[in-house]
């Protein structure tokens, strides 16, 4: 979907091309302060020293629906690991996106861009968007697009970012 204002409007989607991760080349994006849905201000630099995955989405985009269930496997794989996925609602009302996360609970923040401030500022064009940040919060990758972020090449993909500390887990004198 392509979001015009607050309006969004279907792709002419080519049926052959299927969303994949690629390279961010662009500038990296400004950090953010947002509401979560219990009314508590979370910032994007709270998750720094993670691999980070920024998810823009709507409740009534399909495709980001599906997203939400596979980010949330991911998450569930993830378990102990230095990832975290901080979804970001787009320009919906409060009320709905609360009722929706009821019925589909997450163990990820869902922030609300209320007003697209965030949106606009990260140049997001369609929903779903996703972008990886690595562990400094620089964009390395991003997808237009429903992904499947359990599939074992896309968590490999992941896996490749991981701060170096992280991976090594804590060490123990002996």
């Amino acid at each position: 979907m392509l979001i015009a204002g607050a309006i969004a409007v279907p792709l002419a989607a080519n049926p052959n091309t299927t969303p994949e991760l690629k390279p961010w080349i662009g500038e990296p994006n400004p950090a953010f302060t947002l509401d979560d849905l219990t009314g508590q201000r979370r910032s994007l630099e709270e998750f720094k020293g993670k691999i980070v995955l920024v998810h823009f989405f709507a409740t009534w985009c399909a495709p980001c629906v599906d997203e939400i269930t596979s980010l949330q496997k991911l998450v569930r794989q993830a378990r102990g690991k230095p990832l975290a996925v901080v979804a970001v609602d787009v320009a919906e009302v409060e009320l709905r996106v609360r009722a929706f996360f009821e019925k589909l609970p997450v163990d990820f923040p869902v922030l609300l861009d209320r007003d697209r401030t965030i949106t606009k500022a990260w140049e997001v064009v369609g929903l779903p968007t996703t972008f990886v940040l690595d562990a400094s919060l620089t964009p390395k990758l991003f997808v237009e697009g429903d992904l499947d972020w359990s599939h074992p090449d896309i968590v490999k993909k992941l896996e490749a970012l991981y701060p170096v500390a992280a991976e090594a887990g804590p060490r123990t004198g002996g």
